[in-house]
């Protein structure tokens, strides 16, 4: 939906600036708001982990988890600072090894499975998961991103999304069978310092390398993303910009002393909830007052969308109260 909505205006936004332009200044605000506290948010719960990962891969020589959230802070800065032009270059070698990460650890994994671990429900944590799935596979800020990169070529647009989130479905799907059939209830909050009694150093570490890998993807996307919304749609300096993306997260993840597991479940249900509620009141916006052809449109019965807004609603609900 949100492709589509920036395949169909002339003038080139991050959401924020398309929420403004099509409800107005009050409505662009509001989402700046979400956009922020959500990106600022989600870079500070991936400093935690990747701090974390940088630590366990180490054996923890350099000292304190601090100096680890200062490691990985100074090193996806960089990219963030330098742009879009050295992800393009990066992406593709990251992706291959996190493919042949999630391949390794499957492998290992396999026969050490315990099918009994699959029986075992709580249907009553049935929603515990809720927010932090809606973070993991929330992908709205890759999709400007996706237009710059296909310049010229956005026809390929709809397959390139499609495809984008796909892949992380698999994998994601593969890799929580491997590690919840080995570990079970015993599953650690990393995911992998867990498999390190069962399948050894070599997968906790292959595992640590994944979470590294995976972690730094995203922070320099949500990085990107907010350096751009301050910069393209409130005509912040650039240099300014970037000095807020980056001194920001690291400011709050050496105050933070919490789990990055509370962050990011809520991210994912709420300002995740509250942005895609916005993309799809911009889906339907977009196609009576967009002022340009889009190259691939979506055909949705009228029910849908707004079956969606509802939807995630509730799940803001369910956070919120529960």
């Amino acid at each position: 939906m949100f492709g589509e909505v920036m395949l169909r205006t002339t003038q080139r936004y991050r959401l924020s600036g398309y929420i403004g332009l099509y409800f107005g200044e009050g409505a662009k605000k509001i989402i700046l708001a979400i956009t922020i506290i959500s990106f600022f948010g989600g870079m500070l719960a991936y400093i935690l982990v990747g701090g974390s990962f940088l630590r366990a891969l180490t054996g923890g020589i350099f000292g304190s988890l601090s100096a680890y959230y200062i490691i990985f802070w100074a090193a996806m800065s960089i990219v963030v600072a330098l742009g879009l032009s050295m992800i393009k270059r990066a992406e593709i070698v990251m992706l291959a090894f996190m493919i042949a990460i999630v391949a390794l650890i499957f492998f290992f994994s396999i026969p050490h499975v315990q099918w009994d671990y699959f029986m075992k429900n709580n249907w009553g944590d049935i929603f515990f998961p809720y927010g932090i799935t809606m973070f993991a596979l929330a992908g709205v800020s890759a999709i400007p991103a996706v237009r710059e990169i296909m310049r010229g070529d956005e026809r390929k647009m709809k397959k390139a999304i499609i495809m984008g989130t796909l892949i992380p479905v698999a994998l994601y799907t593969v890799f929580v069978f491997a590690v919840l059939g080995v570990a079970g209830s015993a599953t650690s909050e990393d995911a992998f310092s867990g498999l390190h009694g069962i399948l050894g150093a070599f997968v906790e570490s292959a595992g640590a390398v994944f979470g590294i890998l995976a972690v730094a993807t995203s922070y320099i996307i949500f990085g990107l993303y907010l350096r751009d919304t301050l910069w393209y749609d409130f005509n912040i300096p650039r240099k300014v910009a970037i000095g807020v993306v980056v001194m920001a997260p690291i400011m709050m993840a050496l105050a933070y002393p919490g789990s990055y597991i509370a962050v990011i479940g809520f991210l994912g249900a709420v300002g995740g909830g509250l942005e895609a509620m916005f993309v799809i009141a911009a889906f339907i916006r977009v196609k009576r007052k967009g002022d340009r052809v889009p190259e691939y449109a979506l055909s949705l019965p009228v029910l849908v969308p707004y079956s969606l807004i509802l939807l995630f609603a509730l799940g803001i609900g369910y956070t919120l109260l529960v």
